[in-house]
């Protein structure tokens, strides 16, 4: 769109004084004394055209007290001469001729900005920057630009990695609202301790240090000022401060743009869950009483739509729907997803069927190799399975007595068939399991005793909830390999590395190539 790049701009910084700069570098190297610093900094510095300290301030500081907006207003600092760029007026206006867009970003930006400010007031920074994301990503969490930036905060991969944001296949730090603020602020920061000035650290942010530090070296040896409206920089970068001080303005005046902003509650919009658990994100909006939409926007970092970890996961959940969230979490019960090998040429509505699911919720959870309709070869993928969901390790007794494994029925398994796969008899599968008809259906979950045999053999379904710490036998377990079986399958069935699978057997190093009837060593320390 014309004037404007919802995905991708950073904040600059005020002009400060030598006193209020030297206060807020210490504020960086020792958090203990920034709330002190930015009091320091507030009694030296203006907030729009009137001094701190004054009557009109005190009343200001006093609103801030009950509106986030009133809190972000009172921490402006960029230096209003910063402003007289021309290219200001440019997006000023641009905003300015689409209040609708504008109240669009306001309204988006309300469960986070509590939260950013808190932040901010915390390491004594600028206010602005809590109107970042309004530039970045329009504070959509899924935000996804063509340089693969991610989340409300925009970071690469690469740069994400280095701030601590995890990626894998199940989860994205960027997209996880606190863990990507936190590295967003730590990382203009480190940028402003490298420039002295928020313009620069800002500009960093946008198109790197090495592009800024070429920039002001350039100037130097020209004998050119080095601030930040002074620099020969990419033009994205040149209009990157002048987008956000455009937006401040709108934001520090709305009612002379003709815009209303509604007070926001100065208090926390959401609180954090902790869980120990496997189930869809549907399902955990359920637990909140939330839609999915409402759920995902505060937890945006599960790209498969899908809280699957073997470590406590951290949710984010309204104030006001905590406690039901937790109490159903305890007390409920949820689909929990399990790994499923399918075979080459099976359809996914006909594993659809099986396991009482629509194509479309499998889909959205798994990406299929298909050629006319059929899997081109056997791979893993995610099935739900239904049943009491695991809140954490230690409560997998409530599906599984203890020392018990357990078999999740497909269509056409019998109880003699499950007893004879297991090495078991109809009468320990029986007392096992006292209330089990004799008709099994697809999807249910029937508790199996652990015997040598038992040991020796894999589920159809390995069960993709948390993994307990169980002592194991040092010996080998050998393995028959089935059809449709590959060694990644394998090693994920019994809870082991390609790696290791490959290390356990020499054979499989080069190829990695298998055929039903080999033998494989599977060793548990």
């Amino acid at each position: 769109m014309p004037g404007i790049k919802l995905a991708r701009i950073k904040l600059a910084g005020t002009q400060l004084n030598l006193l209020s700069l030297a206060l807020l570098a210490v504020s960086f190297s020792n958090p203990a004394v920034a709330e002190e610093s930015h009091a320091s900094i507030q009694t030296l510095e203006w907030s729009g055209d009137t001094a701190s300290g004054t009557p009109e301030s005190e009343t200001a500081a006093e609103a801030s007290l009950d509106d986030v907006w009133q809190r972000i207003r009172s921490g402006f600092r960029i230096d209003d001469a910063a402003a007289q760029n021309p290219l200001v007026a440019v997006h000023e206006s641009w905003f300015a001729a689409r209040p609708a867009s504008v109240r669009r970003l306001v309204e988006r930006s309300r469960p986070y900005l509590y939260h950013i400010v808190e932040e901010l007031d915390r390491r004594a920074m600028p206010m602005e920057i809590a109107l970042l994301p309004m530039i970045e990503s329009a504070f959509i969490p899924t935000a996804l630009s063509p340089s693969a930036a991610s989340g409300i905060w925009q970071f690469i991969p690469s740069t994400g990695r280095l701030y601590g944001l995890k990626q894998d296949t199940w989860y994205d730090g960027r997209r996880d609202f606190t863990a990507s603020t936190n590295a967003a602020l730590d990382y203009l920061g480190k940028l402003y301790l490298d420039f002295g000035d928020w313009q620069l650290a800002l500009a960093a942010y946008n198109c790197g240090e090495g592009c800024v530090a070429r920039a002001i070296q350039k100037n130097v040896q020209q004998g050119l000022p080095t601030d930040y409206a002074s620099l020969s920089l990419p033009n994205e970068t040149r209009h990157y401060v002048p987008k956000l001080l455009a937006i401040r303005n709108l934001i520090r005046e709305p009612e002379h743009y003709g815009i209303a902003i509604d007070l926001l509650p100065n208090q926390p919009y959401f609180n954090q869950v902790t869980v120990h658990a496997s189930m869809d994100i549907h399902s955990a909006a359920r637990l909140a009483n939330m839609s999915s939409d409402e759920f995902i926007a505060l937890n945006a970092a599960f790209p498969r739509k899908l809280i699957r970890s073997d470590t406590p996961v951290n949710l984010l959940v309204p104030v006001d729907k905590a406690d039901t969230f937790q109490r159903n979490l305890e007390t409920g019960s949820w689909d929990t997803w399990q790994p499923y090998t399918a075979q080459k040429g099976e359809r996914p509505e006909a594993i659809a069927r099986r396991f009482d699911v629509s194509v479309a919720r499998l889909e959205e959870h798994n990406q299929f190799h298909l050629k006319r309709g059929k899997l081109v070869r056997a791979q893993t993928i995610l099935v739900p399975v239904k049943g009491r969901g695991v809140v954490a390790a230690e409560a997998q007794s409530s599906l599984a007595t203890p020392g018990a494994t357990q078999h999740v029925t497909l269509r056409g398994d019998t109880l003699f068939g499950v007893a004879r796969r297991y090495g078991l008899s109809l009468v320990q599968l029986t007392e096992t399991n006292p209330k089990l008809d004799t008709k099994l259906k697809a999807g249910q979950i029937i508790r199996l005793p652990l015997n040598e045999s038992a040991a020796r053999e894999t589920h159809a379904i390995q069960p993709a909830s948390l993994k307990v710490s169980v002592r194991k036998s040092a010996q080998p377990v050998h393995y028959t390999v089935k059809r449709g079986d590959t060694l990644h399958a394998i090693a994920q069935r019994f809870g082991s590395s390609l790696a290791d699978i490959k290390a356990w057997n020499p054979a499989f190093k080069k190829s990695g190539k298998i055929r039903a009837g080999q033998m494989v060593a599977i060793r548990k320390p």
